[in-house]
């Protein structure tokens, strides 16, 4: 199947360049992880729903705008979309250029290019139903993976847990690993949760630091939350057994963990070479381990006391 056959009725003519009909004049900048990202050419309806949905993350409308990744936001037409009968999906079709990619979705169409500097744009038949359907917030997730790799670090499929207001733990693994899990028994053991789907990863001259990202799983994006960034004490990849184990892995196979689980990027053939050069700097800063556990908490005695097994 060709690229955007299963979300595109035309898909040969996909957009070839950032132009089109915005939606209206709105425009809605998000700051967080130190960017700030401008939503630009919105509807009055979907500005108000994206400032409900990201919040105090959201700049005043008055503010002056600072530099900022734009993010252009277009009209399409329904019939540009095929939807087979799913209400929504967060699926996405990609495909890569060295400059570019290009990205279908639930009725949405986007690119991203960098002329140098990153640009985005998407087209989109929904007005209303733009960020209540995830359309929005499926291709932000892209476009913070980019800009945060342009950064020099890497958006990890992960959990992090923050002990005593100064350290944090990441743990990561694929889907069905325990991210969720391990998430509520942090919860439960009195830490306080980043998010158990997405955080940002930067290696600085101090330590290896996580940021929390504003898109949660199912753990929610309140529940025992904490914000900000704090210096990285274990990067744990999470398999479930009877008993907790901590074993260090072989650099080859932690970065191909963590590669695993930079969603986006990893499949970019005209990127992956430099994804696998800063998932190498991340492992040799904080040498990545294999945390065996079981759905209690006697992980944490061992994360405590650094033994291996």
């Amino acid at each position: 199947m060709s690229f955007g056959e299963s979300f595109l009725n035309y898909p040969d003519l996909f957009p070839a360049r950032s132009s089109g009909e915005p939606w209206g004049d709105e425009q809605v900048m998000i700051r967080f992880a130190g960017n700030v990202y401008a939503w630009v050419g919105l509807s009055a309806i979907q500005a108000t729903a994206a400032r409900q949905r990201f919040g105090e993350l959201c700049l005043p409308p008055d503010e002056e705008s600072p530099a900022a990744v734009e993010i252009q936001v277009f009209r399409a037409t329904a019939d540009d979309f095929f939807d087979n009968g799913r209400v929504w999906s967060f699926e996405l079709d990609l495909d890569y250029a060295p400059d570019a990619v290009s990205i279908a979705g639930f009725h949405f169409m986007a690119r991203l290019d960098w002329m140098p500097g990153l640009r985005a744009a998407l087209w989109t038949s929904e007005d209303s139903r733009l960020v209540s359907h995830s359309i929005f917030e499926n291709f932000f997730r892209v476009v913070v993976a980019y800009h945060l790799f342009e950064q020099g670090g890497v958006l990890l499929h992960s959990s992090a847990a923050v002990v005593n207001g100064d350290d944090a733990y990441v743990f990561f693994g694929p889907s069905g690993a325990g991210k969720s899990t391990i998430s509520y028994l942090s919860f439960a053991a009195g830490h306080a949760v980043l998010s158990d789907d997405m955080n940002a990863l930067r290696v600085t001259s101090a330590a290896v630091m996580v940021e929390k990202l504003p898109f949660a799983g199912d753990f929610g994006q309140t529940v025992g939350g904490a914000d900000g960034f704090y210096p990285v004490r274990a990067l744990c990849r999470l398999e479930k057994g009877p008993d907790p184990t901590l074993q260090i892995l072989r650099p080859a196979a932690a970065v191909a963990a963590l590669l695993g689980c930079a969603p986006f990027i990893n499949r970019n053939p005209y990127r992956r070479d430099q994804l696998f050069d800063q998932l190498q700097v991340l492992n040799a800063r904080l040498p990545v381990r294999t945390l065996t556990f079981a759905r209690d908490d006697r992980f944490w005695a061992l994360l405590r006391s650094g033994e291996n097994s």
